[in-house]
């Protein structure tokens, strides 16, 4: 991840945890510039330069080391202009809901569009429940599974059934990453803690996707498990997703996976065939597509095993080509296409179980390296694209979430592993890399 000084300090801060959420003098800190060796921050006097350094200096190194090279060291600058909030004029502001609240919700997802299924079921039926009797049998509800099995699509529809009964109930949609990121800004600018508190806590219907990215914030994690008690002993409705069981979160502290437990958990499964079919059938009536043959849309829906979102892209894809190739889609066009792209490789890579340590070895074979460069802390122009690759072909080859691959990389956050996919997926058009990708991928599956 490419680091800006303000981003470095919030990272910072989040890592050092609860010491530093409650830590005044480093709430005064004006993060200045940064390079290899040095990151400078401002303070607004000697005596907030002397605490930082006698409490968290050595800590701050550690870390600057870790996250941008072994030898960058934290330079702190005195600069009296830095105005602090008066206290009179900070109550005043805390007055305020500072951060505006919508809903996020997206509007196509309802419980109209679902298509249900035996691996579904359950799911389905809990979250309707749910959105029926707020803060009722199944609060909080906790539905976990993999990647692309309709987790999402539930939370939404959820909140957009809630909305539709009662206009005035307050909904709230957000990732956890987003929680994350506005905790952490309203610890950064003491005048917003008020309106972030305000804008989770007075919420009717608290909907929180990916909640497993919450492992190892501990900062975060203590804001919202005091969130969670306040919504949790008003009545108000909490439901979470994960792609994996309360029981399963690792780094995440036992007091609250315990609670993620109190109501319901669910389990969304992958969909069977039947389910599949329907799903491709459904999504021919949305996009308008009423020429594709059933022997088409049945080949699809036994190959394409992996997830929805899946198994939606590759109806869409065979159909752009086939208009764009300006042919009719025929069962032999679906086999030609699925054959020659990597969704085939991904949906049957189940025949060969696909490590993060065997795509290490074969991705440092294939650069004549060792496997401990692509987890050292090493960024030299030689490793970053190995690295990069080795991180990509994990997100593409295994089950692991980003926060795991982050972890078998050593690297602390899984931001590292979102920016090295997105710089793979740019370079994609070069056919060097696309090349190296189809070759490794081949090779492990």
């Amino acid at each position: 991840m490419q680091y800006t000084s303000d981003s470095l300090w919030l990272e910072i801060l989040e890592t050092l945890g609860e010491t530093a959420n409650n830590d005044i003098y480093l709430h005064q800190v004006s993060p200045q510039t940064l390079d290899e060796e040095t990151f400078y921050i401002a303070v607004p006097s000697d005596y907030t330069r002397d605490e930082i350094e006698n409490r968290f200096l050595s800590d701050i190194n550690q870390l600057l080391a870790g996250i941008i090279s072994p030898g960058c060291e934290l330079v702190i600058s005195v600069d009296t202009t830095l105005a602090i909030i008066p206290e009179s004029e900070k109550t005043e502001l805390e007055t305020e809901d500072i951060i505006p609240v919508t809903t996020g919700l997206n509007p196509n997802y309802v419980f109209d569009n679902f298509c249900v299924g035996q691996s579904n079921r359950i799911c389905h039926a809990t979250a309707y429940a749910a959105s029926q009797d707020l803060g009722g049998e199944y609060n909080p509800l906790f539905i976990y599974g993999g990647v692309g099995l309709g987790k999402t699509h539930l939370l939404h529809a959820i909140g957009n059934c809630v909305q539709d009964v009662s206009p005035k109930r307050k909904v709230l949609y957000v990732t956890s990453e987003t929680f994350m990121n506005e905790y952490i800004d309203s610890i950064m600018n003491r005048t917003s803690a008020h309106g972030f508190r305000s804008k989770y806590r007075k919420a009717d219907l608290l909907l929180i996707d990916d909640i497993q990215f919450l492992q190892r914030k501990e900062g975060t994690q203590e804001e919202f498990f005091n969130t969670f008690n306040d919504l949790y002993l008003n009545s108000n409705q909490i439901v979470m997703t994960s792609d994996r069981s309360p029981s399963m979160l690792e780094n995440l502290e036992e007091r609250l996976s315990s609670r993620f437990e109190w109501g319901m958990v669910a389990e969304i499964d992958k969909p069977n065939f039947e389910l599949r079919l329907m799903i491709l059938k459904r999504k021919c009536e949305e996009q308008g597509f009423d020429n594709i043959p059933d022997e088409v849309l049945h080949y699809i829906a036994e190959i394409v095993t992996a997830n929805i979102r899946e198994l939606e892209g590759t109806l869409v894809s065979l159909k752009a080509r086939a208009s764009l190739l300006d042919e009719k889609l025929t069962i032999d066009l679906a086999r030609s296409v699925l054959n020659d792209t990597a969704t085939l490789t991904r949906s049957n890579s189940r025949n060969r179980i696909v490590t993060a340590e065997t795509i290490q070895k074969i991705v440092a074979d294939h650069f004549q390296l060792q496997s401990n460069d692509l987890t050292s802390a090493k960024r030299t122009k030689g490793l970053v694209y190995p690295r990069q690759i080795a991180m990509y072909l994990c997100r593409e080859l295994t089950q692991l979430s980003l926060i795991d691959i982050a972890e078998v990389f050593n690297r602390q956050n899984h931001r590292t592993i979102t920016y090295a996919c997105e710089q793979i997926e740019k370079q994609l058009e070069d056919d060097e890399t696309k090349k190296i990708i189809q070759i490794l991928t081949a090779e492990l599956t």
